[in-house]
């Protein structure tokens, strides 16, 4: 009866007013608790932390079942800056399977040792993780006998230990945004696609990111092609497919249309094995006028066509402004030595 009365008399707007700050207060004391729970945690593995004798530890992956040696140190101001470290997560959170140990003798800095790693898809990633293992990129892996990158390799791994973090890289998950992960995603997908790398470099996005410049004014693969879900762009959903690559371009490029991605994104100018592939379709002419045909109506052709003749034109203008100061060169000795000759014969 208490109840119904003070609902009668407390107006409906206010209930939102009430259930957003009990949300607030349980919210923040759910964070004051995962704090201390984490520096419970820091106690030890912070890198400045004395308490442990032991700062790394050997581990067999068990997907790859490679041996992989892991830090037990943690920067803290490193880890706040990256993807999970600027949430409010509890080391635990991740680190489920630790054990209170119940013996001194096994004790490892509060809890039996664990060997295991942490299940990244199990309760958090389970769906880009299903998009990947079910995308087409995956597929075509798995048939061409390919070994299927883990999500640690890409977000953790590969070419992670040439980061600032060393051999404790497979910590610091960085955002995807974080300049220094969009430039490692380029070496670990040219790890596998070396020749679309370099046909990248050929052109202004790669140059740019070749200089250091990999925030995200400046689109790297995945940008581009997508991230989970990768296909080819003859898919009607690639993001580089006919239907939707002007919308792509334009979530930088505020004019795109049809005219503007007509530019070729990876070009083949560098490409020795292009020109070998162009030379023989002239060769085969008559055999398989096709071949010629479809080449020449290609852009990449086209461009190639002009990078040989800009290189032409380079290599004549060069040639012949050497020559010419060659010329002016030998000139120039003949006079001064004629110039010598003539002041000898006057002094005689």
């Amino acid at each position: 009866m208490k109840l119904k009365m003070i609902l009668h008399l407390v107006k409906p707007r206010y209930f939102f007013y009430i259930i957003l700050a009990s949300v607030m207060v349980i919210s923040s004391r759910a964070a004051v608790i995962t704090a201390a729970e984490n520096e419970t945690c820091y106690g030890c593995h912070d890198k400045n932390s004395e308490k442990m004798e032991k700062t790394e530890k050997a581990r067999i992956d068990p997907v790859t079942g490679e041996i992989e040696v892991v830090s037990l140190k943690i920067d803290r101001e490193a880890f706040s800056l990256t993807a999970h470290g600027g949430e409010d997560f509890a080391c635990t959170d991740c680190h489920s399977s630790l054990e209170d140990a119940e013996d001194e003798d096994l004790e490892e800095n509060g809890h039996k040792p664990n060997l295991k790693p942490v299940d990244c898809v199990t309760f958090c990633h389970d769906d880009p993780a299903a998009e990947f293992n079910e995308s087409k990129h995956v597929k075509l892996m798995k048939e061409n006998n390919k070994d299927v990158p883990t999500c640690k390799e890409c977000h953790g791994g590969l070419t992670y230990h040439l980061s600032p973090y060393g051999e404790e890289a497979p910590m610091y998950v960085l955002r995807a945004t974080d300049p220094l992960h969009r430039k490692l995603t380029i070496d670990a997908c040219g790890s596998c696609h070396e020749e679309h790398l370099a046909s990248y470099r050929n052109n202004a996005h790669g140059q740019v990111t070749a200089l250091g410049h990999t925030t995200t004014e400046v689109p790297v693969c995945f940008d581009c092609h997508g991230k989970h879900t990768i296909l080819n762009s003859s898919e009607p959903e690639s993001k580089v497919g006919q239907d939707n690559i002007i919308e792509t371009c334009g979530s930088c490029h505020a004019n795109a249309n049809a005219s503007f991605v007509k530019h070729v994104e990876h070009p083949q100018i560098k490409n020795l094995n292009y020109y070998k592939t162009l030379l023989a379709a002239v060769k085969n002419y008559r055999k398989d006028p096709e071949a010629l045909k479809k080449m020449v109506k290609n852009p990449q052709t086209i461009l190639c066509i002009v990078f040989v003749a800009y290189l032409g034109i380079l290599a004549m203008t060069f040639t012949k402004f050497g020559l010419h100061s060659l010329l002016g060169w030998f000139a120039t000795v003949r006079d001064e030595y004629r110039g010598k000759g003539h002041s000898d014969e006057e002094q005689h």
